[in-house]
């Protein structure tokens, strides 16, 4: 999975907030905020697209890292 766009609408939200600031433009503020909420929708969306594979290995991980922390629980006598 690539992050080159993610990248680039973050360096464009970077690039907009310091003309903004600049130049006191509320255009260029307006702008970035956009590009900000179009980057947070674009990582949500990609983090969304997992395969079965990968849905499968991170729920086996958070059930060994529950099973490790019950452990851990258990034998210091918590809870």
């Amino acid at each position: 999975m690539t992050k080159t766009p993610f990248l680039i609408l973050f360096a464009l939200v970077v690039a907009l907030f310091v003309f903004a600031i600049a130049t006191g433009n509320q255009m260029a503020a307006g702008g970035g905020a956009l590009l900000l909420l179009a980057a947070i929708g674009y990582g949500t969306w990609q983090s969304k697209r997992a395969t079965p594979a990968e849905t499968a290995r991170g729920e086996r991980g958070a059930r060994e890292l529950r099973e490790e922390l019950a452990e851990d629980e258990a034998r210091r006598g918590t809870r």
